[in-house]
């Protein structure tokens, strides 16, 4: 038996609503979960961590830990409020205590990169959900 709410026309919708950022992440992408980490991560960094990225996971594995901790907190988020709170908390941390690489050569994920990709995903599901909706004013 169908346990999904029916829909206001009546009909059940086939498709469970995303219930975080990851399952988000992997439909709008097609990935599968296990490629969700690399993927997000990879898609969040500067050009210029992305060029360096494996030749400083190789010679500094710790390097990247900060960036793929926000990648595994978001994964978790059910909303774009949520998201949007994890990645403030990383830019304050990423002020304080980010190096030389982290903070001028910018060696890490990029904060805006992680804010269109919150938005694109979380804009795409409410879209998706609520098709004859007006999406809210975001400016």
């Amino acid at each position: 038996m169908d346990s999904s709410p029916p829909s206001p026309t009546g009909q059940t919708d086939p498709r469970p609503a995303p219930r975080d950022f990851t399952s988000l992440f992997c439909e709008y992408y097609q990935c599968p979960p296990s490629e969700y980490e690399e993927r997000a991560f990879r898609a969040c960094l500067y050009w210029r961590a992305r060029i360096l990225a494996p030749l400083i996971r190789k010679i500094w594995p710790g390097y990247f830990q900060p960036d793929l901790a926000l990648i595994r907190y978001l994964a978790k988020t059910p909303g774009r409020r949520d998201a949007i709170n994890e990645l403030a908390a990383f830019l304050e941390a990423n002020n304080s205590r980010g190096g030389f690489a982290r903070r001028m050569l910018r060696i890490r994920i990029s904060s805006q990169k992680t804010s269109q990709l919150i938005g694109l995903l979380f804009e795409w599901r409410a879209k998706r959900d609520n098709p004859g909706a007006v999406p809210p004013n975001t400016n």
